[in-house]
């Protein structure tokens, strides 16, 4: 998932995902999409690494 920076190149310091995949079930509808976080933990080799931190509340 592309992710926008800053004008001046900077990652955000937590990026909401959407939770991705199909829909198999007996309702009529799909329940409502889930947003997993996750947010800046380290820097690796100029590489911004972001660790999982749960799915966003409502």
């Amino acid at each position: 998932m592309p992710v926008e920076t800053t004008a001046a190149g900077v990652l955000p310091a937590v990026v909401r995902m959407p939770q991705a995949g199909m829909y198999v079930g007996a309702s009529e509808s799909a329940a409502p999409v889930l947003e997993h976080l996750y947010a800046q933990s380290d820097r690796w080799d100029d590489v911004q690494v972001y660790s999982y931190q749960g799915i966003a509340e409502a």
